[in-house]
């Protein structure tokens, strides 16, 4: 009979190395699988900076003060306008949080489930019972819980890139907005002046008696109408700046006391279209995000697939006598006779051919939105070179010579106020080609995924 004391320590000992090595195989098994990814706010920053050129600025919270503005004295730009946008608009600051969330689900699904320690005391004869349990299933679905979180992760980065896109494209399109809002005001502007000085001249004929006074009704009803114009036109121009310092985050500045720089005198030279799609189909954040997607759930289906299999290994330690400690390593496993997960894998299939179609449907969307950017852009520059090369030269010209012959008596002022109409038209739609030029410009940038 051996010596109880250094047989319980030896018992006891065992137990505990049984124990360490219990706990220790699910770390060994799984340590090779790492939760820390590599898809950051840094990284979709980078990605931003490549695509585009621009700064996406360091995380903040909402409480946090906001980015200091930039110089407004010496007038706002484009580029500023886009870095505002990026770095102070609430909506996309949010989505950016999404990133955090993708974070903290890949945290989750490389965490393991506790020990499980159960004991019954002694009752009577009976001895006291000891079981430590641990559902050791998650050793073999952990890898691909991970993997899915992983590129799930990813997916969120490059849809955040994207997202960035949208911003500085939706930036752009604002800020010509209100260039071309500043356009049309200082329009109406001269027409007041245009107007005004052809009702002087009619009412000066009419005091020296060169003209009846019926022809002074005219003039005047085209100057106050111009009045109006430049009301309306002062009106839209207040309200896209509004518009767009409340997208901003600018609502504590004046909207009136910021001017604009203007936008670029030279537009880049844009690559043919066959360049573009090529650049769109490689390039364009969203079809990355999609492509990442289906190679996620393509991972959950493995993990779905893994856990049919349900396994427990158990340590089983029982204290009676004569033997202080007695220890026996036990399992427990799920039959997978009626429940079979088919549910789940059923419904992770059908979410891969759904994200199937839906990439297959995003590539003509990325080619529509090519090929229509593409055209607009195309047919903009044409009606920019047609009104400020041919039209507008030859309206300017024409109407001098009309309110020449006019002040001279050689021309009615029919003709005079036609010409000015037409010029002011002609002037106005040049004005609207160059801002369609600009927003598709911004438009097919965003569609290619970047700069080109």
């Amino acid at each position: 009979m051996p010596d109880t004391p250094f047989f319980f320590r030896t018992t006891f000992l065992s137990g505990r190395l049984a124990i360490v090595g219990l706990l220790a195989l699910p770390l060994l098994l799984t340590g090779c699988v790492s939760t820390k990814s590599t898809y950051t706010r840094d990284h979709v920053a980078r990605r931003l900076q490549t695509r585009a050129g621009y700064e996406l600025g360091p995380g903040r919270s909402a409480n946090a003060p906001a980015p200091a503005l930039p110089n407004l004295q010496d007038g706002l730009s484009e580029e500023e306008t886009v870095s505002l946008a990026l770095t102070r608009n609430p909506a996309f600051q949010a989505d950016l949080s999404t990133l955090a969330l993708a974070q903290a689900d890949l945290q989750d699904a490389g965490l393991l489930a506790n020990p499980v320690l159960t004991g019954v005391t002694a009752y009577g004869t009976s001895p006291v019972f000891l079981a430590l349990n641990f559902a050791s299933d998650l050793l073999w679905q952990r890898p691909g819980r991970v993997g899915a979180a992983q590129l799930e992760t990813q997916r969120v980065a490059e849809s955040l890139v994207s997202r960035g896109l949208l911003v500085s494209r939706d930036a752009q399109v604002a800020y010509t907005d209100i260039t071309l809002a500043e356009e049309r005001l200082r329009i109406a502007r001269e027409a007041i002046v245009m107007r005004a000085e052809v009702a002087r001249i009619v009412r000066a004929r009419y005091r020296v008696g060169e003209a009846s006074e019926l022809e002074t009704v005219a003039p005047s009803a085209d100057s106050l109408r111009a009045v109006d114009d430049f009301y309306r036109a002062r009106r839209d121009a207040q309200v896209a700046r509004l518009r767009l310092f409340a997208t901003l985050g600018l609502d504590s500045v004046t909207a009136d006391s910021v001017r604009f720089a203007g936008p670029a005198a030279t537009t880049p030279a844009v690559p043919p279209l066959r360049t573009l799609l090529d650049s769109a189909y490689a390039a364009r954040p969203d079809l990355w995000a999609a492509r990442i997607g289906i190679e996620g759930i393509g991972k959950r289906l493995k993990w779905e697939r893994s856990r049919v299999f349900s396994f427990v290994l158990s340590l089983n330690a029982r204290l009676n006598d004569p033997n202080p400690v007695s220890l026996a390593p036990g399992a427990a496993i799920g039959l997978p006779i009626f429940n079979r997960n088919q549910g789940r894998i059923s419904r992770v299939k059908a979410e891969l051919e759904q994200a199937s179609w839906q990439y297959l449907a995003l590539r003509q969307t990325v080619n529509l939105d090519v090929r229509e950017a593409y055209a607009q852009y195309e047919q903009a520059t044409q009606s920019v070179a047609l009104w400020e090369r041919s039209y507008l030269p030859s309206l300017s010209d024409a109407l001098r010579r009309s309110t020449n012959a006019f002040i001279n008596g050689d021309f009615p002022y029919v003709q005079v106020a036609e010409t000015t109409r037409q010029l002011l038209d002609a002037r106005q739609r040049a004005a609207d080609a160059r801002a369609d030029q600009r927003r598709a410009l911004a438009r097919l940038r965003y569609a290619v995924g970047g700069r080109f």
